[in-house]
């Protein structure tokens, strides 16, 4: 269906609810949850993490696989080029497991953060460009993010912009977010999906 399409059916329903407080709430709740997911649901761990989330955090963004031992709240870290393919990683560095000499393998407990999955990453690129006020840039941004080579286009963009400190700041709140639900699922036992 096209969107003039989808819009037409949308909006009779929204009219038919407009004086149900109870029913435009829930439809409320549902686009902030469900479509636009808002950055207000900030996942809450004991200080205690503070220090070990933001350095994990800035591992991720430098493409590393982090392990968090759970009860030290000491950190290791790999290459996730070295995780997903130790033997090219081997043959075009010659470097080993035992080269970087990992901690976590002796470790009895300890959680594995693997970087942002690209459909994440992209997500947060969307989020940024359309809370941007409407500008050149927020319509700039938007357009390469619907063309061929979004993240290279829009890291391009952004480097050459008046933006790029507000983006870190604003990706490294969705990064630590990221790793807070990860060690906070995986100390309640749930499953991370």
């Amino acid at each position: 269906m096209k969107t003039d399409k989808l819009l037409a059916e949308i909006l009779p329903i929204l009219h038919s609810v407009k004086g149900n407080e109870k029913a435009l709430q829930k439809i409320l709740d549902f686009l902030l949850d469900e479509i636009i997911q808002t950055d207000d649901s900030e996942v809450k761990l004991p200080e205690k993490y503070n220090r070990v989330v933001k350095e994990i955090a800035d591992n991720l963004n430098a493409g590393m696989v982090c392990f968090l031992n759970t009860e030290t709240l000491e950190t290791d870290e790999l290459p996730q080029e070295f995780i997903s393919e130790p033997f090219n990683y081997e043959m075009e560095t010659g470097m080993s497991l035992e080269d970087f000499n990992p901690k976590y393998t002796s470790w009895e407990k300890y959680i594995t953060i693997e970087p942002l999955p690209s459909n994440e990453s992209f997500g947060i690129m969307e989020k940024f460009a359309n809370q941007l006020d409407n500008s050149k840039i927020k319509t700039h941004l938007q357009a390469v993010l619907t063309n061929r080579k979004p993240f290279a286009n829009f890291k391009r963009i952004i480097d050459n912009s008046d933006m790029l400190e507000e983006w870190y700041d604003f990706k490294d709140r969705h990064v630590r977010n990221y790793v807070k639900a990860i060690i906070a699922s995986e100390l309640h036992g749930e499953v991370i999906g």
